[in-house]
């Protein structure tokens, strides 16, 4: 059997330990988890051995019932149940590039919790879960060293005072200062964003944590809009672009394998697919599955939008809007220009 099959076997069977107070006999579990009762007797044997606090109790007949100690199902503030606390040692490795900040500390406050509860040869165990579930990321930021700009923008938008802000924008040359009120923090594609309202162009705007030199707060305080949404600003966007104006709709063509990946994920909550009919020709009849999706979108910024669509390369056709379509002609024969 597979080593990634028997990690997540024990799993199941801690799992099924820790809501049956009462205990489980060897069958039940064997019958729970798809095994032979020598099979979970293993189980059993090896778990306890790297440290996990199994017992079982024997009725009058000497029939044996299996089970976790009460004590890991008490009525403490905060009770972790013990896959609960697997969960979140592995979690640890998610919020990776938050390390060091203190919208991570809580994390690191509960992994301390737990390792106080479980033995260290059993996370050490579970650890090979890495061999089943990788994380793989690209394009990691390390926001150790943002963590006072993190922690100061955090506490601006809690405590509802105003902080001065140098901020570098996309273009080097571009470095500018603003008294900014912080409304709040969006963590997108593994980028903090800071959004809130900019004195110095009296309107909603967003700056990009790794992007800020120096945030200090000051001694004044502005009052939060009582009709402000953090999720309502990007409900029409495409990405992180703080959508503006009305949105309107958008249809693309998706051809080949492109087709199967769009429809494959919710890209943005407005989206409506429908693979096209398979038309019938002269010669011959027509297939069984359609390789043409269209896409609905409604979206009132695109630029974030085109860039995606462009990834697709020829299997995404702009069917509509015409001038939305026109755009994307214009960008893609200037980047055919580039490449000669």
């Amino acid at each position: 059997m597979a080593r990634g099959e028997q990690i997540l076997r024990h799993w199941n069977l801690l799992k099924i330990l820790q809501t049956r107070g009462v205990g489980m006999s060897l069958a039940e579990l064997a019958r729970h988890l798809g095994g032979s009762d020598r099979t979970i007797q293993r189980d059993l044997k090896l778990l306890t051995q790297v440290g996990f606090p199994i017992e079982h109790d024997d009725n009058e007949f000497g029939k044996r019932f299996w089970r976790l100690p009460h004590r890991f199902v008490d009525t403490s503030p905060l009770f972790l149940g013990m896959t609960e606390a697997i969960s979140l040692h592995l979690a640890e490795r998610l919020l990776t590039p938050l390390a060091g900040t203190n919208l991570a500390a809580g994390l690191e406050s509960i992994l301390k919790k737990i390792r106080s509860l479980l033995p260290a040869q059993a996370l050490d165990y579970f650890a090979e879960l890495d061999e089943t579930v990788y994380v793989r990321r690209m394009g990691v930021t390390d926001y150790q060293e943002h963590a006072n700009t993190i922690e100061t923008l955090t506490d601006a938008a809690r405590s509802e005072k105003t902080i001065d802000v140098r901020y570098r924008g996309l273009w080097r040359a571009s470095e500018y200062t603003t008294r900014f009120d912080t409304y709040g923090i969006v963590y997108y594609d593994g980028d903090l964003f800071a959004i809130g309202r900019s004195h110095r162009a009296d309107a909603v705007r967003m700056f990009k944590v790794t992007r800020i030199a120096e945030a200090a707060t000051t001694g004044d305080r502005f009052e939060r809009p009582a009709d402000f949404n953090l999720e309502n600003q990007f409900r029409s966007s495409f990405g992180i672009f703080q959508s503006r104006g009305e949105p309107i709709e958008i249809r693309v063509k998706f051809t080949g394998a492109a087709a199967t990946l769009v429809e494959e994920r919710i890209w943005h909550e407005s989206q409506q697919t429908t693979w096209q009919p398979v038309e019938q020709t002269l010669f011959e009849p027509p297939g069984d599955e359609s390789d043409t999706l269209i896409a609905k979108y409604r979206l009132s910024g695109v630029i974030e939008f085109k860039r995606w669509i462009k990834g697709f390369g020829d299997q995404a056709e702009i069917l509509h809007p015409a001038d939305l379509r026109r755009e994307m002609r214009e960008e893609l024969l200037a980047a055919a220009e580039l490449h000669g």
